[in-house]
Formats: C-alpha cells, structure tokens, sequence
C-alpha cells in the first residue's frame, strides 16, 4: 500500500517529535496542528505500532551523545568527572557473534522488501545502503558513536544504550590480535549488532521512510534540497545517488564540503 505524500511527511514529523521524547498523540496533534486531527492519529498509531516506533519507545530516549560514556577506556582517556562520586557499572555484553556492519550492509534480505524508487530508476529496486553510509545511518539513530582511541585515532563504538538493551556490542580483539602482527583491522575494537536484533535496529534506521518520501519528489533540485535539509549526515556519494545528482553538485551545496 502506497503512502500518499502527506502521510509520508507526516510519519517523518512524528518520528522526529518522538527522537525528541514527545511520543504521544497529544504532543503530535499540538505540533501538527495545522493537519486533519484524524490523519495525525493514524500516522502516529502507524508509526508506533511498527518496528521503528516500538523498537525506539522500548530504548528510550539517549539523550546527547557527548554525555554518553565510552564503551572501553583502555588508555585512560575518557575525560574525568567533575564530581567525586563514581561512574556508573558499564553494561555487560552479551558472549555471542554478531553481524559486522559490512556484514548488515551486504544482507539482501534485510533491505529487500524496501519500497523501490520508481522515481528514481537509475537507482534499482530497493536501494540498499553500503557500509559507510550504515555507519552514518547508526550514528544518526544513537546506535553507535565515533570515540577517540588511541593516541591519533577514533574507532566507532556501540552506545551503553543499545549493549544495555541486548542489542549488539564493541568486540575488542586486542587480547588475540597485536597491531604490529595482526594489523588494524584485526586488532581494533569493532561494532556488532546481533543477528536476532538486527532487523529491529535496521527499521529504526528510517532508510525505507527516506526512499518513500524521495518517490514522492519529481525533480533532482527538490529530492537534494530535500535529503541536504533533513539528511545532511549522510556521505556525499549517497546524497548524490539518491538525488540524482553527481557528487561535485553535493558538494557545492554542502558547507564546507563536509561528508
């Protein structure tokens, strides 16, 4: 069933507003105030009854990623508490394998009932996102921050939040693998999202709510204009697939050139 233009931007507002821990209907008819009453209430019903809605609800509201804790702290550098009462347990994780995020980004089957792009036909059916673009998409969503480690170098970690709600972990193989001998990529902390989880944490990504919204879009100038406003985390190359676009538009559009 396809969603009309409205309801895909209405969807999107109340995702927004229950990022921000407005999650009831209230809080949504007061700030859609000027749409039907009646649509707002089945968009929200919609949004909170699906995967994203419940999964988002279920682990509660982050907060700001600067005030989150690292995962591992192996060179003491998380920066020291203004007060002298303790730091918080960090959470235990679980002891099984999980997906990598190259691995999530190659599943076919998690991606493959997306709505596909009939705007977009250049792109295919279903546009999956590739590994870089994952990264952002987690980041965005509270799964996983960038933290420092080491001297130079940052690595990207699962939040407390989600190694709280049994949803993945950083593995950490420095105890099996040395730098000089194995190399980075094996001797770095890595993120893993468990196999059993990982649906749930793929739809509150929103990826399939942005190629809906983007099919409803005729033009590249809108669809960029668009995913640069309300999507402007996402790498350049994305932004340019997506829109239409090629990546030097993105980037004269972009401040700075950041992506």
């Amino acid at each position: 069933m396809t969603s009309s233009p409205d309801e895909v931007r209405l969807r999107l507002s109340i995702m927004d507003l229950i990022r921000d821990g407005k999650a009831s209907l209230k809080d949504a008819q007061d700030a859609l105030y000027r749409d039907d009453p009646e649509l707002v209430a089945q968009c929200h019903q919609r949004v909170i009854e699906g995967h994203w809605g419940r999964s988002r609800l279920a682990m509660g509201d982050y907060g700001s990623l600067e005030e989150l804790p690292l995962l591992s702290d192996p060179q003491g550098l998380r920066p020291k508490l203004r007060h002298k009462s303790k730091s918080p347990p960090r959470p235990k994780a679980q002891r099984k394998r999980g997906l990598t995020i190259q691995d999530i980004a190659d599943r076919g089957d998690l991606w493959g009932a997306m709505q596909s792009l009939g705007a977009l036909p250049a792109l295919g059916e279903g546009p999956s996102p590739d590994k870089e673009t994952l990264y952002r998409l987690l980041q965005e969503n509270c799964w996983l921050e960038r933290a420092p480690f080491g001297r130079e170098q940052s690595r990207w970690f699962v939040t407390d939040k989600a190694v709280e709600g049994g949803y993945g972990q950083t593995v950490d193989p420095s105890n099996l693998h040395s730098l000089k001998l194995s190399g980075g990529k094996k001797s770095f902390p890595f993120p893993v999202f468990y196999e059993d989880k990982v649906r749930d944490v793929v739809w509150t990504l929103g990826w399939d709510v942005i190629l809906d919204h983007l099919d409803t879009l005729a033009t590249k100038k809108e669809r960029l204009a668009w995913l640069m406003a309300q999507h402007s985390y996402l790498p350049n190359k994305t932004l340019a697939e997506l829109s239409g676009v090629n990546v030097r538009t993105v980037e004269r559009k972009r401040p700075q050139n950041v992506g």
